[in-house]
C-alpha cells in the first residue's frame, strides 16, 4: 500500500551533508530507510534550521544551492513533481515523487517575488511561518496577538494564482483564522496533532480541524513524540493512531493524512532548540523505516483496505490535484 508522507525535512539532512562535502545524500541516507517503511513519495521542504535562523535569508540561499545540486543527482530515484500528472508517470516508472514544499518564509525576507525562483524549481507546498513571526505572518512561537500581514495576504493570493498548496502548521492561532478568512483553495496542516488529546499550541483545536475540512483541505498527523501526548508514557503509536481516529470523528475519512514529521537525521543543536527531552522518538514510530505499522493498526481497529488507502495517500492526492496545476 502506497505510503505519501506530507512533511519530512529530509532536505534539512541533505544540506547539512553536502556542506560537508557529500553528494547523492538522498540516495545513501534516506532511501532505503523510506522504503522499508513503505514511503512511496512525500512532500519534502526546505527549512530554515535553528540555530542558523539568525540569518535566514543567506541559510535558505545554502540550503536552495544544495537542493538544487541534489535533485541533479537524485533523477534516477526521485522525481520533483510540477504537476499533478507527474506523481503517476514517477510511480509507473518506480521513481519516488517529491513535492518540493516551504517550511517558512522569513528567508524571503520581504521579497514577494522571491517565490517565483522556488516555482521554477518545482515548488508546489508552501508554509508561511515555522515558529517566528516574519514579513508574512505570526507563527506559534510569537505574538499570539500578531496575525497575517497584509503582505502575507498578498502572498496568499499569489500562491493560489501559481498553484502551490498552502500549509498552516506552525501558525499562531491568529494568523490560522486570518488565513482561513483570506485562503480561495483549500489549505492543509501537513504535520500537526489534536489539541483535544495533546494540549499543546503545535496542535489543532477541534473548530481548526473543522474549518480546514470545510476548506476542502486535510489534517497531516505528526509522529513528533511531545505532540502525541502530553504523559511520555503515552507516547507510543498507538496514541498516534488515536489521533487519527479522533480527526475521522469531527470531519470524516477524507481530511486526515499522514505528516510524519521525523527528526532522527536531524543536528543534535537543531533538535536542541525546540525540544529539551532525552527520548526524542514515539515509540514504534522512531523513523521512517517504520511507517508501515501504522496501517497494521488501522487494520487491527477495523479500517478497511479502502478507506487507508484515503489515509495513506489518496485524500492529500485529491487536495493536490485541487490546487497544484
Amino acid at each position: 500500500m502506497l505510503i505519501f508522507d506530507i512533511h519530512s525535512d529530509i532536505f534539512t539532512d541533505v544540506n547539512h551533508r553536502r556542506l560537508r562535502g557529500e553528494s547523492r545524500v538522498f540516495n545513501q541516507y534516506h532511501q532505503d530507510r523510506l522504503s522499508r517503511g513503505g514511503i512511496n513519495g512525500g512532500i519534502f521542504v526546505l527549512w530554515v534550521d535553528p540555530p542558523y535562523d539568525r540569518d535566514p535569508v543567506r541559510r535558505l540561499e545554502e540550503i536552495l544551492l544544495n537542493t538544487e545540486k541534489e535533485i541533479l543527482e537524485f533523477q534516477d530515484t526521485a522525481h520533483i513533481v510540477k504537476h499533478f500528472d507527474d506523481i503517476q508517470w514517477a510511480l509507473d516508472n518506480h521513481v519516488m515523487p517529491i513535492i518540493l514544499g516551504l517550511e517558512g518564509m522569513s528567508g524571503l525576507g520581504t521579497d514577494i517575488q522571491g517565490i517565483y525562483r522556488f516555482y521554477d524549481l518545482g515548488l508546489r507546498h508552501a508554509s508561511l511561518t515555522w515558529n517566528e513571526a516574519n514579513a508574512f505572518a505570526t507563527g506559534v512561537g510569537s505574538n499570539e496577538k500578531r496575525g497575517l500581514t497584509p503582505l502575507g495576504q498578498e502572498m496568499i493570493h499569489q500562491m493560489e494564482t501559481l498553484g502551490i498548496l498552502l500549509d498552516v502548521s506552525h501558525l499562531n492561532e491568529k494568523s490560522f483564522w486570518d488565513v482561513i478568512r483570506v485562503a480561495q483553495k483549500p489549505v492543509i496542516a501537513s504535520h500537526s496533532n489534536a489539541r483535544a488529546l495533546c494540549d499543546v499550541p503545535r496542535n489543532l483545536t477541534d473548530d481548526q480541524i473543522r474549518a480546514i475540512a470545510q476548506s476542502g483541505g486535510l489534517v497531516g498527523v505528526n509522529a513528533y513524540h511531545e505532540f502525541i501526548d502530553g504523559n511520555p508514557e503515552w507516547r507510543h503509536l498507538d496514541r498516534y493512531v488515536d489521533h487519527i481516529e479522533h480527526i475521522i470523528s469531527l470531519v470524516g475519512m477524507d481530511h486526515v493524512a499522514l505528516g510524519f514529521d521525523f527528526i532522527d537525521y536531524l543536528q543534535e543543536e537543531t533538535r536542541q532548540s525546540f525540544s529539551r527531552t532525552r527520548n526524542r522518538s514515539t515509540q514504534g514510530l522512531e523513523d521512517a523505516s517504520k511507517a508501515y505499522d501504522v496501517i497494521g493498526k488501522l487494520q487491527a481497529r477495523g479500517y478497511r483496505d479502502t478507506d487507508i488507502q484515503k489515509i495513506t495517500h489518496l485524500n492529500i492526492f485529491r487536495v493536490l490535484k485541487s490546487v497544484i496545476l
